[in-house]
């Protein structure tokens, strides 16, 4: 296919593909500028730039028998010579990475071309990774410096290939986390690609049945990407999950875990994810994409969308309120209006603008107008320049609330105003920040917690990492409330009735001090704290935060020869957080019997070699933990020598399986966690109790934090205990 755009004095520019991309599988196209009416100066520039969130991988042009080869050829009647070089912040927002190639020791001549073959092969390259998310139209900009005078000009209209779902690798079980016995309700199948597109199986053939039962409780045909097994029943109180098969692929998938009750609970749980843009600002394909998506294909029960001020125009803000609307249907699916007011941290940083009810033209309080077409400035009337600004504009209503988080940009916390901001942001496609949290919790103001995905690549609510500013996998919210409207929604989130995960849906109860999650208790001395925890997978740690800081620990029993190896860190708290962990691992004493990676986001990280006695591995975190689960045969005093950028040890695993041992590492929040785990991976379902007995007197937080064998975590919202008279 051939896309094409032209400009007479710029110069043209066209696109040659064989046929659509499949989502990170390598790829050839080739990008031929011709030369508009005046040419390119001597030393001038043509510049193709694109969108980073998609994920296309970097070209280079050192070696041709590597991946990601740029090849570059001028046709010229002149004597130019063409220099390439990739920047990935070359260009403006939202395109930003950038091929630069100079003309040098000559100019282009009219009618003269410039080819720009990505990913060429014919020097034994695979060719260049294509967008590892699924996008109707990929799309590069053009622009020209004719003049040598670093004033690049767009082409107008852009070149696009669109981009496919590779193969279905992996199913999806989706359940809700509450149903009452003898009602019925549906279990949705998602099928995914490696890069955890929605793909189709024609074909597909459903099975559901009761983990561990034969008993077939429903089937449903379909190609997907999601297929519905309608009118299922569940007879018996309890938690339970639910086996689902593929009968004509094999694959399978365990339903997240379901609570049964004879009556519906006071407070039923609902999943969502407040956080995330498209196309239209700094995203992947549309915002009614972005919905839909939402809504069918994450089987979320609520969303907003989240774009930034500085790139909505009143057109695109009237367009969003009417698709709001449109999606919007309390009691099956929550849409709440919203936009991310984006000012530099330095003036109060990146906080979600959500509202209650539909918010009227005016309401959109801009940062600024920096990609906007009128560029016009701040109007003191109607704009927020500061965040304080914002703040006088929006006290006093009830229908708002601001959602301070960590993007590209953080919000900085010495402005936070709990009326206005009840929650926080744990944990987003950008990274885990627990910083943050400790942060919010040390102002002093009541917060409960939460997590989304600040989602650019048009999957809101079940967001997967790409290899590039998305490092994790996005997370979710769960929200308590009686029923799914906007009303109920909004309680559950003003009285902190929630709690966030890494993207799994992990049930996660509370009872501190005899107080639910989110409120507020007295205690005179000791504090009991109650947990109850079902997971998606094995639980390896249940851990109670006090203020912020661990001061107890539960780990399930573990065996020495079953070891984890896992580290975590960001490189700071500015942008540039993920924080490299290439390295290897050396066992002495004992012979690694095998090896399993644990909690590595995307096909590019993991294993990359393994013996009896060595491991190497790529790995970057942000926050989250990637690691090794070891076991070890032969063992005789084992120790492990672990090398990698962060942090180099040697350790013997004395001790072990009397808790988790912590090593610190250079790095934001580094550390190498070395765990015995139980043979059989750990239980699905428990229940902790824990009393703090000698808490200091005054105010104190406290909440819990969850850690499973393949990586997820969830954080409860603060429980706030008033300890002694004051």
């Amino acid at each position: 296919m051939t896309r094409q755009i032209l400009d007479e004095v710029l110069g043209s520019a066209r696109l040659e593909i064989d046929g659509p991309a499949r989502a990170g599988q390598p790829v050839t196209f080739r990008i031929v500028y011709t030369a508009g009416s005046v040419g390119v100066d001597d030393r001038g520039a043509v510049r193709v730039s694109w969108r980073a969130q998609a994920g296309l991988g970097d070209p280079q042009v050192e070696d041709p028998a590597s991946p990601g080869y740029l090849a570059v050829r001028a046709l010229s009647e002149g004597s130019v010579r063409p220099v390439a070089r990739f920047n990935q912040r070359a260009h403006r927002r939202p395109f930003v990475p950038a091929v630069t190639v100079h003309t040098d020791d000559g100019g282009l001549w009219p009618g003269d071309r410039l080819e720009m073959t990505f990913g060429d092969t014919s020097g034994d390259s695979p060719g260049i990774r294509a967008p590892v998310t699924v996008v109707k139209a990929f799309e590069f900009q053009v622009s020209v410096d004719c003049k040598g005078a670093q004033e690049f000009l767009d082409l107008d209209g852009f070149l696009t290939f669109p981009v496919v779902a590779g193969p279905a690798v992996r199913l999806v079980g989706i359940g809700p986390s509450d149903v009452k016995a003898g009602e019925p309700f549906a279990l949705h199948a998602r099928f995914e690609d490696a890069w955890g597109n929605p793909a189709t199986l024609p074909g597909a053939s459903l099975r559901v049945a009761m983990c561990g039962r034969d008993e077939v409780l429903g089937t449903a045909a379909g190609a997907g990407p999601v297929v519905a097994v309608e009118n299922l029943t569940l007879e018996e109180a309890g938690v339970v999950r639910l086996d689902v098969t593929d009968q004509a692929s094999g694959l399978r998938a365990t339903s997240n875990p379901i609570r049964v009750g004879a009556e519906w609970p006071d407070q039923r749980l609902w999943w969502g994810d407040l956080h995330g843009q498209s196309g239209e600002t700094v995203g992947t394909n549309s915002s009614a994409d972005y919905f839909h998506y939402a809504r069918h294909t994450a089987c979320a029960d609520f969303t907003c969308h989240q774009g930034n001020d500085f790139q909505i125009t009143d057109e695109f803000w009237a367009r969003l309120r009417r698709e709001v609307e449109e999606i919007h249907q309390d009691g099956e699916f929550v849409c709440f209006h919203g936009y991310e007011w984006s000012g530099n941290t330095e003036v109060g940083g990146d906080r979600n603008v959500i509202f209650r009810g539909i918010p009227g033209s005016n309401d959109i309080s801009r940062s600024g107008h920096w990609l906007i077409g009128d560029r016009r400035p701040l109007d003191p009337s109607s704009d927020s320049g500061h965040l304080e600004d914002l703040y006088a504009r929006l006290r006093g209503r009830d229908d708002v609330m601001l959602l301070p988080h960590v993007g590209g940009r953080r919000a900085e916390l010495r402005w936070l105003d709990p009326r206005l901001e009840p929650v926080v942001e744990v944990h987003s496609a950008h990274g885990t920040s627990e910083w943050f949290l400790r942060q919010a919790l040390a102002t002093g103001a009541p917060v409960g917690f939460l997590a989304g995905s600040d989602d650019h690549m048009g999957r809101p609510a079940a967001t997967l990492a790409n290899a590039n500013e998305m490092p994790v996998h996005g997370g979710l919210a769960c929200i308590r409330a009686a029923e799914l409207t906007r009303a109920g929604l909004w309680d559950g989130l003003h009285a902190r009735h929630c709690h966030g995960s890494t993207g799994a849906r992990i049930l996660v109860e509370t009872e501190i001090a005899g107080a639910r999650m989110g409120a507020q208790a007295v205690a005179r001395g000791s504090v009991p704290v109650e947990t109850q925890v079902n997971g998606t997978a094995p639980i390896i740690e249940i851990a109670v935060y006090r203020h912020g800081e661990p001061v107890y620990r539960w780990t399930p029993e573990g065996d020495p020869a079953h070891v984890l190896v896992a580290w975590t860190g960001n490189l700071r708290i500015a942008r540039g957080r993920k924080q490299t962990w290439d390295g290897e691992l050396t066992v002495r004493g004992a012979r690694i019997g095998s090896v399993a990676p644990f909690a590595f986001d995307h096909p590019e990280e993991g294993l990359v070699r393994s013996d009896g006695q060595r491991v190497r591995w790529t790995s970057e975190t942000a926050g989250d933990y990637d690691g090794l689960r070891l076991k070890l045969a032969a063992a005789n005093d084992p120790e492990i020598e672990f090398r990698a950028g962060p942090l180099t040890v040697t350790r013997d695993l004395q001790g072990i399986a009397d808790g988790p041992i912590f090593v610190k590492a250079d790095g934001l929040g580094a550390h190498l966690r070395i765990q015995a785990l139980p043979r059989d991976g750990g239980p699905l379902d428990t229940r902790v109790t824990w009393t703090d007995h000698t808490p200091p007197a005054g105010l104190h937080a406290y909440h819990v934090r969850i850690l499973q064998l393949d990586g997820h975590m969830a954080w409860s919202s603060p429980t706030y205990v008033q300890v002694g008279g004051g």
